[in-house]
């Protein structure tokens, strides 16, 4: 086996990301890289190759999928890992993100109904209402961080109500969804994740009996032509992975897009000339300000050529979002924000991966940072920074993985 080339670890990585990738990119789309602790794995690092390996059937997201596998299957790794009760073990592994072939289709067919266009559409006027709230109480305090009084209350609530939780209870559920989201940071992941499953339970109970237009009620009584239905756990699942994904990438993609065009201001000015451009601009604002840098690993069912490279059985391979999403084959001057940026047809970012494990939640989360942006720089201009660049502070989630910003202290 060849040695890694590189660690993701290397500070030129953290000190100048976008241009360490283009380095390695130039030089491969397939790189052998290393992380402390485990064996080395492929890194994809180009678009094209990129959207081929997250659509390709002879890689699977769970390692005990591939054939002749022996030893703990995910699940037992994930609760070991994170030091979970045995009594979470069929919450984990109805976990949507590492069934792979029949097994995710099955259960994406039924999670689907929840994220219908109109389901989204019909948010718009109430994540109006939620983000004109938060920002007035912004600006009558002066100051304050971007992120904690901001876009974490806006995901945190829009989720919320996305799923159907009672407004009495959404304060203790938001403080439960942000110990979970922080659980790798300190956070008590086993009392918020309990927390959430019994309001969950009782909650499929509730609309069981009295169905709404929400999440939960559609997934609690969605069923395919067979008549196939969810478990409770397969739901409780759904809703987890809701709060993980829907609610803490979206609120560090906000302060991420706000940077972004404060950087680039005259792309700003030009979305202050002209609002309509801004649902357009959001795609090439996730393709920047993408706080997910990093797909999860994809193991060989056999042995295979990919990107000219002989693959072994039960090889990872792992593909860099952040690489992809600069790739100058798709995105002539890549580094440069262009707001009005028009891709060949099929061409497109990453931020929300491909293939069959694309984010079912991609529409909330367009939706969700246009209107932040409207509010926070469009409708206003006065919203100000109040700390340089330099000083801004960022916590590594995993090694070579995301890198969430602190804080962003502003004024208004």
């Amino acid at each position: 086996m060849a040695e890694p080339i590189v660690t993701l670890t290397n500070r030129e990585f953290t000190d100048d990301p976008i241009g360490a990738y283009a380095r390695l990119r130039e030089k491969s789309p397939l790189v052998r890289v290393g992380f402390p602790g485990g064996p080395p794995v492929w890194l994809i690092t180009r678009n094209e190759e990129t959207k081929a390996a997250l659509s390709d059937p002879r890689l699977v997201v769970a390692y005990s999928n591939v054939p002749g596998h022996r030893g703990p299957s995910v699940v037992d790794l994930m609760v070991e890992t994170l030091d979970l009760p045995d009594e979470f073990r069929d919450y984990v592994a109805a976990n949507m993100m590492i069934l792979d072939g029949e097994a995710h289709a099955r259960q994406r067919r039924l999670v689907t109904p929840a994220f219908t266009a109109r389901r989204i559409k019909e948010m718009r006027p109430r994540i109006e209402a939620i983000s004109a709230r938060l920002i007035e109480t912004l600006a009558r305090k002066g100051s304050g961080d971007l992120i904690e009084e901001y876009s974490s209350p806006l995901t945190g609530t829009v989720i919320c109500e996305l799923i159907g939780i009672d407004e009495a209870d959404q304060p203790q559920i938001r403080k439960w969804m942000t110990e979970y989201a922080d659980a790798g940071n300190g956070g008590d992941l086993e009392t918020s994740a309990r927390g959430i499953f019994e309001y969950t339970k009782k909650l499929i109970e509730r609309r069981r009996a009295e169905p709404r237009d929400d999440m939960i009620s559609a997934l609690v009584h969605s069923r395919d032509e067979d008549g196939d239905r969810l478990t409770e756990a397969e739901i409780i699942s759904a809703v987890l992975l809701v709060v993980n994904n829907g609610h803490h990438s979206t609120s560090h993609f906000i302060p991420n897009a706000v940077l972004a065009l404060f950087d680039n201001p005259d792309q700003l000015a030009l979305l202050r000339a002209r609002p309509d451009a801004l649902p357009h601009a959001i795609d090439e604002l996730m393709r920047v300000a993408n706080p997910v840098p990093t797909a999860g690993p994809r193991y060989a069912t056999e042995d295979m050529e990919f990107a000219g490279f002989p693959i072994c059985k039960g090889e990872a391979l792992t593909s860099s979002l952040l690489s992809a999403n600069y790739d100058p084959r798709v995105f002539p001057e890549p580094e440069r924000c262009d707001v009005e940026r028009v891709l060949p047809r099929g061409e497109s970012h990453l931020a929300f991966g491909a293939g069959p494990h694309y984010c079912p939640g991609a529409a909330l989360a367009n939706l969700e940072g246009e209107i932040a942006l409207d509010h926070l720089l469009l409708r206003r201009d006065s919203l100000e920074i109040t700390v340089d660049r330099a000083d801004l502070r960022y916590t590594e989630v995993s090694p070579g993985g995301a890198r969430l910003l602190d804080a962003l202290p502003v004024r208004l």
